[in-house]
């Protein structure tokens, strides 16, 4: 994640050297798009050097924010990372209005576009709250449970072994699921190609690691419950 904040945070400074009134109407996303006669109601030069500052600060900030929280928390880290940019961008909409000496028709474009973005950072949100929850296992009669987002169902006849491990397998990229923070859960591929199915908590380890029929490789982990109670609560569910 923290390759992830610098690439952005240089993308953001770089943002506030690269757009400038010569090339604006090229480069300018929305500006690009008018009329003429609509970019002569502008204050280009005002607005840029208020949009050139806006992004040196924002991408300064950010890799501060994210360094200063990641010390405490990966999971805030990863949040702040994610939601600060979208929320600073309703700012930066909202401000650039002043600049603007257009109908009020055209200037409730803007306000449109900021409600998105307020609607997508409570999407996005939302979706860090649920991930960034522990998964939990229940052992019902017939089969093991993992509950929570990506969770899955497997047959009790069809778990072929569990025990703890120490190490996860090396992951070249997320197929179908959730990395950030602390957690990853679903779907990942190895680096050797394989797919296998991570719910963890990256603080909680040793990892409980269990084997089907059906040649899946399943870690799991919580702060809620050792691996080795687990496994121990799998002996009794299996013997029974």
């Amino acid at each position: 994640m923290l390759t992830a904040a610098i690439i952005l945070s240089v993308t953001f400074v770089l943002l506030g050297f690269c757009v400038t009134p010569g090339n604006a109407k090229y480069l300018l996303s929305g500006y690009n798009m008018m009329s003429e006669s609509d970019r002569a109601k502008i204050d280009i030069v005002s607005y840029l050097r208020f949009f050139n500052r806006f992004h040196v600060f924002l991408g300064i900030s950010l890799f501060v924010g994210f360094w200063i929280l990641n010390g405490f928390n990966g999971n805030w880290a990863t949040v702040f990372m994610v939601l600060y940019p979208l929320l600073a961008y309703v700012y930066m909409i909202a401000r650039g209005n002043k600049f603007y000496r257009g109908t009020s028709g055209q200037r409730s474009g803007t306000y449109i576009v900021m409600a998105i973005l307020v609607v997508v950072g409570v999407g996005v949100g939302y979706m860090f709250f649920v991930s960034m929850k522990n998964s939990q296992i229940f052992l019902l009669a017939n089969e093991l449970e993992i509950k929570g987002i990506y969770g899955m169902k497997i047959p009790r006849g069809e778990v072929t072994y569990y025990n703890v491990t120490d190490s996860l397998p090396d992951i070249a990229g997320r197929m179908h699921g959730f990395a950030g923070g602390e957690f990853s859960k679903g779907s990942f591929r190895t680096d050797d190609g394989r797919i296998v199915q991570l719910y963890i908590n990256k603080k909680s380890h040793p990892y409980l690691l269990i084997k089907t029929t059906n040649e899946d490789e399943i870690y799991f982990s919580s702060d809620e419950i050792s691996a080795n109670e687990l496994v121990n609560q799998l002996k009794a569910w299996k013997s029974r």
